[in-house]
């Protein structure tokens, strides 16, 4: 016996099939305490109220800071341009989207979950493949000012 589906009713399965993957992965949420303050947010309530403007390529959301660490939530649509930080070492952890990172001389390709640490001095740039913006959650040690990006180029 073969079932046959009709072209409009295949699209319909396809789409409900992907409603239901969609529906089994979680939303990022996040616990952090700074002090005495603890706070406490999800990934879509915050991309929600904190939308990447069209025309603009990166976005900055600080989640808050203690003495030794920052952490942000950063929206990419295209790509970084080359830099370094001189006193701030970097870990990044993909939540959203795909695209590779240019670490010195050594690409690295990045998707959702993955984790890159980023060394104090190391040039670097990323680049988002997807086509929408790409968002990951980044620690900095020490906290960052945003001020320690400096400038560097790629052969």
């Amino acid at each position: 016996m073969t079932l046959r589906l009709s072209d409009r009713d295949r699209m319909k399965f396809v789409i409900a099939l992907f409603s239901l993957l969609a529906a089994c992965v979680p939303v990022p949420r996040f616990y952090l305490q700074y002090g005495n303050d603890f706070k406490q947010s999800d990934l879509e309530k915050m991309l929600a109220e904190n939308p990447l403007p069209a025309g603009e390529n990166i976005k900055v959301i600080t989640l808050g800071q203690g003495p030794a660490a920052s952490h942000h939530v950063v929206q990419i649509s295209d790509r970084e341009n080359p830099h370094l930080h001189k006193a701030h070492d970097a870990t990044v952890m993909m939540l959203r989207g795909q695209g590779f990172l240019m670490l010195e001389h050594r690409r690295v390709d990045l998707t959702v979950g993955d984790v890159v640490y980023i060394p104090r001095g190391a040039a670097h740039y990323f680049t988002n493949t997807a086509r929408e913006p790409t968002v990951a959650f980044v620690t900095y040690t020490p906290a960052f000012d945003g001020k320690d990006i400096v400038p560097a180029t790629f052969p």
